[in-house]
């Protein structure tokens, strides 16, 4: 494949020529199709082609297409949801560090957009969250009382708050 050696895998993925399948009935049901193309399209369904530039273990195959798939995913919340922007560095630390708190950044988000449900964003979390303020004494912190808001989502999160801290 242009000039190079390629191996090219052909996978039929069982969950997803399930889905692939009910969602193509549902659509046919919705709209009807000759029968003939509904029967060609339920042949392809299920079906991936994963092209490599080196051998992969046929064991390995769905998992590697299912990783790729999850990093590219990443890599989306990564331009979307964060700003990932083009950078201008000079040295290469400075790069190393900034994508070190990208990833860092990215981690908390996707772990806030799991477990927080559909109720809240990552966006109001921060938001309602950002208002949690304390008073600090010279042996002791004083949080002060949660809103209602934001004892929901600590619930959510898993987080146990103190009222009170040692210094």
């Amino acid at each position: 494949m242009y000039g190079e050696n390629a191996y090219a895998y052909i996978i039929l993925d069982p969950e997803r020529k399930g889905r692939e399948t009910k969602k193509l009935l549902l659509d046919a049901m919705e709209e009807p199709e000759d029968e003939k193309e509904i029967e060609f399209k339920l042949k392809k369904k299920g079906i991936m082609i994963l092209v490599s530039s080196f051998k992969i273990e046929k064991e390995e195959v769905v998992p590697f297409y299912y990783m790729r798939q999850s990093v590219e995913r990443l890599f989306g919340f990564s331009k979307d949801d964060l700003k990932l922007v083009p950078l201008r560095v000079h040295k290469e630390e400075t790069l190393r560090g900034y994508l070190l708190l990208t990833f860092i950044s990215l981690v908390v988000f996707v772990l806030l957009k799991n477990n927080v449900g559909k109720k809240y964003t990552v966006e109001n979390i921060l938001l309602v969250m950002r208002n949690l303020k304390c008073k600090v004494y010279t042996n002791d912190i004083l949080i002060s009382e949660l809103t209602r808001q934001q004892k929901e989502i600590i619930d959510k999160l898993g987080i146990i708050m103190p009222k009170k801290l040692g210094i």
